[in-house]
């Protein structure tokens, strides 16, 4: 079998890397192509959160087109980031909910905010997972339990969000962004939450990311690419969405929907089918 993409990861650097079954690539300094082969999805093997080690799928199994993980390695890796839906837990996922996680509101662009919790020891990973462009740590809570209860009560609130689809997020990069308004929007929320909820977190100033993502921002008008093939010299990396000049065109391609998939990666610029006059279009 072919290398497999794995996932887009902020390594110690808190930079983004692509690994796949066999190597990581830092994406920031990137130039050439990757392509994925889309006509079968494979296991890319599953975690030991005791550990945090990383194996691969000892059946190397096939799965369905909606999945990345085979149902033994799911079982293996006993993680359910929607634990609170659950009729029980593994004792992984137990052992995992009963250590610190913060609750955060990630600010993703023009105004759109979210709310979510982390396991404490990932840091920021999860805010640069989801391609944040600020963020405020509410608090750190001893458990997932307890910080999920102020998540659901925060997630109910007008104008908050749990997610962010990948559509919003490509839609959200057209607009320019803006560290001062980001961090406006930020605070006025916290106070609310605050206010609402009567209650008062201990978190500290607002957090701005971009210096993770890029050297230079990219353009805001840009072809999102609708086939597993992205092609030029990297501008940015926000979460897993891929920014490359590619001629006198930039393109952007979202990476995490082909997680599992045979990928080939290469130093050449290949041709690209690009719409004609086709721009900010969102996949």
């Amino acid at each position: 079998m072919s290398k497999l993409f794995h996932s887009i990861s902020y390594l110690e650097n808190l930079q983004p890397h692509l690994r796949t079954s066999d190597e990581t690539l830092a994406l920031r300094d990137f130039s050439g192509s990757i392509s994925f082969d889309t006509s079968q999805r494979y296991c890319i093997g599953w975690h030991d959160l005791a550990t945090k080690e990383t194996y691969p799928c000892p059946e190397q199994a096939t799965t369905d087109s909606k999945y990345d993980t085979c149902p033994a390695c799911q079982r293996r890796t006993g993680f359910n980031p929607a634990f609170y839906h659950a009729t029980s837990v593994s004792p992984q996922q137990e052992a995992r909910n009963n250590e610190p996680h913060i609750l955060y509101l990630a600010y993703m662009g023009d105004g759109y905010l979210k709310v979510g919790i982390s396991w404490a020891e990932r840091g920021i990973r999860r805010l640069l997972d989801q391609g944040a462009r600020s963020a405020l740590i509410l608090d750190t809570f001893p458990t997932a339990l307890i910080a999920r209860q102020y998540e659901a009560s925060i997630a109910a609130l007008p104008h908050l969000h749990e997610t962010t689809p990948t559509r919003t997020k490509l839609q959200l990069l057209t607009h320019t962004y803006n560290e001062a308004a980001a961090e406006k929007a930020l605070l006025a929320t916290k106070h609310t939450i605050e206010t609402t909820l009567k209650t008062t977190f201990s978190g500290g100033d607002p957090l701005h990311l971009s210096e993770h993502y890029y050297d230079t921002a990219p353009p805001t008008s840009f072809t999102t690419l609708t086939t597993p093939v992205i092609s030029g010299t990297a501008l940015a990396c926000i979460g897993d969405i891929l920014c490359v000049q590619h001629g006198e065109r930039t393109v952007a391609l979202a990476l995490k929907r082909y997680t599992g998939y045979p990928v080939t990666i290469t130093e050449k610029i290949e041709p690209l089918d690009l719409p004609a006059e086709q721009v900010s279009l969102f996949g």
